[in-house]
Formats: C-alpha cells, structure tokens, sequence
C-alpha cells in the first residue's frame, strides 16, 4: 500500500489552497476548513476577492516565483485551480523546490481512451497534452496528482457551463460520434473529501483517480435535457459552445478508481450523475 502512516494534526497543519475563489477549489477549502486544517487561499492579482473566512495570500499561476513565495510558509499546498501550458509544470516545481508538501489537480482524461486506471501511462489526446508533462514533473518532485473525472454538483462544472447552455438553445441535448462513448464522473462533494483523504494518507509521488462511475455522453446529455438527446451531425461543425473540447467528446474513456477506493477508503456517497441531472430537469420543469 502506497500510503503514509502518520497523519497531521489539522489543527497544526497550515493548507495552502489554490483554486479556493473558483467551483471546485471552493468546495475543497471549505472541506479543509470543517476539518479543522489552518486554511489560507492564494490571491491572484485583480482575481476575485477571497473568502473572508480565509487568510489572503498574494500569488499569481502566471508568475511561478511568486508561487514559491507564497508556499514556503505553510505546510501543505493543494492546487486546484491551473494554468494550461508549460507554467503549470513551472509552477509546480516552484512550489515543491520550497520543500512544502503539494497536491496537484490533474485530470481524468490526461490519460486517453479506453479502460485506464492509476497506474496507468498517460496519452491525452491533443486538448490536454501538457497535462502529461505536469504530471510527470509533479511526481519526480514527490508531488501527489488527483485527477478528476466530469465534475458535477451544487450549480458548477463543465456541465453547467458548456451543456446547458448548448440544450438550452438547442432544445435539446447534445452528444458528438455515437451514443457509446463514456466518460467518467463524480460529485464535486465526493471530490473534496478525496483531497482530505489524500491529505492525511497519500506518500508522496502517487497519484489517484477521482471517479465514481463512467457514464455515456449521449445518456448525459439526455439527463441534462430532460429526456431527450441528439447526435449532431457529423458533416457540420461541433456547435461553439462545446468546440474547445470537442476532441474529449469524442474519446470513449473508462476510468477506474479502484485502487483509490481501496487504499485511501475514499466511499463517495452521489453515485449517479443522471439520477442528478434528471431531478434537476424535473425540478426545473415543474
């Protein structure tokens, strides 16, 4: 078993978080922070106003020194907002050259199609190719990678923010190739108490998949629009609200989290993203 045996005191351990202004970042700050860990947010220039509930930290993912700056005085940094490209590798070095302990959110389809798992070697398709390199980076500086899967829940993510949209000036939902094609998901609540889990458990150099199931895109799509989807014709162009990944809605890919269940005793409790979006689509019609 890859995991530490000695678990921090939360109420010693001062967490760095990354992301903590944003969908995903804010549920993980907030996990942190009932658990009793000292949590403070990385403040990006001009970016949104941090929770007041949390000490401000100026830093900037554009800028990887002011990364290190901000990391040296805490014990644990969880990065969950990213910067697409070389810095975020950049970044993650700076951060881990201070000594201080990093959690790094990668993604559930840095490792391509078909049945992946953990261990798994990475080959993203285009859209995400440099994840591959940050994840390499990560793991050579002892870093520890969380990739998730479609995240969903409490009004965020993708979904809500390329589906809906979509659906909603469609009439109704959409799906790209055919209607076999999985992807894996999971709660954004889930999600959170993943992180805590591998604060408290993972060693350093791991990485583990946050995915509860893998579900097809056209069952989706048809969840999110109340019952009915469509394939889009292949001959015309992919509709502009989902064309920036246009490439991932084509790839059929099966993520296991076995491994991350086992070890780590990560027991999620939403396991089904259509039942979700289904109640959303009835309460949204009623």
């Amino acid at each position: 078993m890859s995991t530490v045996d000695d678990v921090a005191d939360p109420q010693q351990t001062e967490v760095l978080i990354i992301g903590a202004t944003g969908y995903t970042g804010g549920h993980v700050a907030t996990a942190f922070e009932r658990r009793g860990y000292r949590v403070a947010a990385l403040q990006r220039p001009g970016g949104k106003p941090v929770p007041a509930e949390y000490r401000a930290v100026p830093g900037d993912l554009a800028d990887p020194p002011s990364l290190a700056a901000a990391a040296q005085h805490f014990d644990l940094v969880v990065q969950v907002g990213r910067i697409e490209g070389d810095l975020e590798s950049v970044g993650a070095e700076a951060i881990m050259s201070t000594g201080t302990r990093l959690i790094h959110t990668s993604g559930a389809d840095v490792l391509g199609p078909g049945h992946t798992h953990e261990d798994t070697v990475p080959q993203p398709p285009a859209v995400v190719a440099w994840r591959a390199d940050v994840e390499r980076r990560v793991l050579a500086g002892g870093g520890i990678l969380i990739r998730p899967g479609l995240i969903y829940g409490n009004q965020g993510g993708v979904v809500q923010d390329l589906m809906v949209p979509l659906q909603e000036r469609v009439g109704v939902g959409v799906y790209l190739g055919d209607d076999t094609i999985r992807w894996p998901a999971v709660h954004v609540e889930d999600l959170a108490e993943l992180y805590l889990l591998v604060a408290e458990h993972a060693a350093s150099g791991t990485a583990w998949n946050g995915c509860t199931e893998n579900v097809t895109v056209a069952d989706l799509a048809a969840a999110v629009a109340g019952g009915k989807a469509i394939c889009w014709p292949a001959d015309e162009p992919s509709p502009e609200e989902i064309r920036v990944i246009e490439e991932l809605y084509l790839m059929d890919h099966v993520v296991s989290a076995d491994k991350t269940r086992r070890e780590l005793g990560w027991t999620p409790v939403h396991t089904s993203v259509l039942d979700y979006y289904r109640a959303e689509a009835a309460a949204g019609a009623a």
